[in-house]
């Protein structure tokens, strides 16, 4: 996420007198599937004797694979448009939801993310949404 967007969400949020929560993915790479075939060598004592030159196969991003930071980022657009926000055109980390009743904006960085709504009750639908997928830390109100 751009330095530029986060000024900007953060005083469009605090003058409209929104909500600001902060939350932290754990663990985020592994939630993220390769589409595309890896292998690695494996970790010294994994394997049997009798396995030698054996190599492992990923089904999930690691931390450190080159692919990994785009696969968390398509996972997580995946998400965020299952669940109808729309991506910013301006940054790619920022995503929004605007309807009749209430507004979102969310701003990602990795594995946190600034999330400010309208309400409260939106901010609690969006952290249940979230742990249904991932597994987070709540950190409440940003600091």
């Amino acid at each position: 996420m751009k330095l530029p967007s986060v000024r900007a969400i953060l005083a469009n949020a605090a003058s409209q007198g929104w909500e600001i929560h902060q939350i932290n993915m754990k663990n985020m790479y592994l939630n993220a599937k390769l589409n595309k075939d890896v292998y690695m060598r494996p970790p010294p004592g994994y394997l049997k004797p009798d396995q030698k030159g054996k190599v492992c196969k990923l089904k999930k991003s690691l931390y450190g694979l080159k692919q990994a930071g785009f696969e968390w980022y398509e996972t997580l657009c995946k998400f965020f448009r299952k669940i109808w926000f729309m991506q910013s055109a301006v940054d790619h980390a920022v995503f929004f939801k605007h309807d009749e009743k209430s507004s979102t904006v969310v701003s990602m960085s990795t594995d946190d993310m600034a999330a400010t709504a309208s309400s409260i009750e939106v901010i609690k639908w969006l952290k249940d949404k979230l742990r249904k997928r991932f597994e987070i830390s709540d950190l409440g109100e940003i600091k």
